[in-house]
């Protein structure tokens, strides 16, 4: 069984098969170059040898037929026949030519003795000498005749062996062929399964029995493909849960490279309105690589960008309005918080020298009464009083006191804020309505919101407005309340700092009115906006969840 080990193998079948065939093309070779050099031998000894003496056998008889020949002419024949029978014994290839060789000289030696012999009957020597010659002629004609018939056998043997060896060649061909098909099947058909798998397609099985080169270079791909399967599986299953992650995200992903969108989230959907295979717009091509901000409007865009490949870029962003509303609500309520803090420990050394400056204010009112001292009094007690309301809105900007949330409805609120004011806004010639449809009921800090209205229908009134328009509307999940005058409006330096503590545009205003305002309804998760232009009027925005 070792024996046959190599028939297992492609390589081993294969180079048995050329061998095999080798060595019957040698074989024949070798044979029909054996029969070729036999024949050229006999060629060449029958045109060295035999031929040329049986031509002198034939001329010594026809010198034999003369009358009286002088002897000189046989002796010329004999030695040249020595010479073709020397030429033959050189050239012969086998025993049997060299004996008939061998034999022929000596035949030539007895015709030679013969002719030199003194003889009493010349008739007679003459007689023996012509049977000697015709022996030599006979044996030079039978081995002509012979070593024709050899070289006609060995023709017709060399003709038999090339017609075997081409008959041979034909199933040797056939079989070759066969054997080359049946080895190379199995290749072709593996080289199909791997230009699918270049394509990208699932290769199928490639059922290629036996334990040679073939067979384990089958198995060595279906391994390799399981392999690739499995990392595509697995590349699958982490691009699918990157995508998750990628999806999940707040932040804006997109990844671009020549102007195009390769990979965007929805949040970049959102933000920028990218979308994979779209074209990047031109507004987010000029950025430069880094972090950055940019305002667009009222939104505010952080980004970063970084670079990706050779010619990619991956942009981050985010909308950080209502971060950076929050982190100046959060600076603004510290600030305020510090300031009102300060403001509590000044109200308080001051509330007590005002309590006692007003009674005994009003006492020696009571005992000059009648008199103009009385009236100097009177202003004085005013004044003294506006000092205790100014106080006392420190007083409320120090306590921050917690929202007191319940349902009430914000046009009824609103039609009762105007209602307290209408009277003495209309001594001032100020026009104040309320524009609202009804909208029920919502769950609204009523004291805030009241007070919040009535600074600003004030702060109206005391602008120069003659007309002041309360609006209410439902927005979605909101409650918008707007305050619109036709006063004069605000330059734009003045309007960035409206809402500052301690600003005023009022001679004796204290600058806390707005500031505490817009506080109090951020506190409940509100805003307050303000728009103004000057000659135009202004317009104070409130915007309020209407539902907790």
């Amino acid at each position: 069984m070792r024996g046959l080990a190599w028939t297992r193998t492609l390589r081993g079948r294969v180079l048995g098969a050329v061998a095999l065939s080798v060595l019957c093309q040698v074989g024949a070779i070798a044979f029909e170059v054996a029969q070729f050099r036999t024949i050229g031998d006999s060629v060449d000894t029958v045109n060295e040898a035999w031929l040329p003496l049986a031509r002198l056998t034939a001329r010594m008889e026809g010198q034999l037929d003369r009358p009286r020949s002088p002897e000189p002419h046989l002796d010329d024949s004999i030695d040249d026949a020595r010479a073709a029978v020397l030429r033959g014994l050189q050239l012969a290839g086998d025993g049997e030519e060299a004996a008939a060789l061998r034999a022929a000289d000596a035949q030539l030696d007895g015709i030679a003795r013969a002719a030199t012999a003194p003889v009493a009957d010349e008739d007679a020597a003459r007689r023996t000498l012509r049977e000697e010659v015709l022996q030599l002629g006979a044996l030079a004609e039978a081995r002509v005749s012979a070593l024709s018939k050899r070289t006609a056998h060995a023709q017709q043997e060399a003709v038999r062996v090339s017609l075997l060896l081409a008959a041979f060649s034909v199933p040797l061909g056939a079989a070759l062929l066969w054997l080359a098909g049946t080895a190379l099947r199995p290749v072709r058909t593996l080289t199909e399964q791997v230009r699918r798998l270049e394509a990208g397609e699932r290769p199928g099985a490639v059922n290629v029995g036996g334990d040679d080169e073939i067979g384990g270079l089958a198995r060595a791909f279906e391994a390799m493909v399981r392999a690739v399967d499995e990392r595509d599986r697995n590349l699958q299953a982490v691009t699918l849960q990157l995508r998750r992650v990628l999806d999940s995200l707040f932040s804006a992903v997109a990844v671009v490279e020549a102007g195009r969108v390769l990979v965007a989230n929805p949040a970049a959907d959102s933000l920028w309105g990218l979308r994979e295979g779209s074209t990047l717009p031109e507004a987010l091509t000029t950025l430069h690589e880094g972090r950055q901000e940019r305002a667009l409007g009222a939104r505010t865009e952080d980004i970063f960008v970084a670079p990706f490949g050779a010619n990619g870029r991956i942009l981050v962003g985010e909308d950080v309005t209502e971060r950076l509303r929050d982190r100046d609500r959060l600076l603004r309520s510290e600030r305020l918080a510090l300031v009102g803090q300060l403001l509590a420990q000044v109200t308080h050394e001051v509330r007590n020298p005002l309590n006692a400056m007003s009674l005994h204010a009003e006492l020696l009112a009571d005992e000059l009464a009648g008199t103009e001292q009385q009236a100097l009094l009177g202003t004085v007690v005013n004044e003294i009083r506006r000092l205790e309301a100014v106080t006392e809105r420190y007083l409320d900007l120090a306590r921050r006191r917690a929202p007191e949330l319940a349902p009430e409805d914000p046009v009824a609120l609103a039609r009762s804020v105007v209602a307290l004011e209408d009277e003495r806004l209309r001594r001032l010639g100020v026009e104040v309505y309320v524009q609202a449809e009804p909208c029920g009921t919502a769950e609204i800090d009523g004291n805030l919101l009241r007070r919040a209205l009535l600074n600003l229908v004030r702060n109206a009134a005391e602008a120069g407005a003659h007309r002041v328009a309360v609006g209410v509307v439902r927005a979605g999940p909101d409650l918008v309340i707007t305050v619109a005058d036709d006063g004069p409006g605000m330059e734009s330096a003045t309007a960035a700092r409206i809402f500052e503590p301690f600003f005023s545009t009022k001679a004796r205003g204290t600058g806390l009115g707005l500031a505490v305002t817009r506080q109090g309804i951020e506190d409940v998760g509100g805003t307050v906006t303000m728009e103004s232009a000057p000659g135009r009027g202004t317009t104070f925005t409130i915007r309020l969840p209407a539902a907790r």
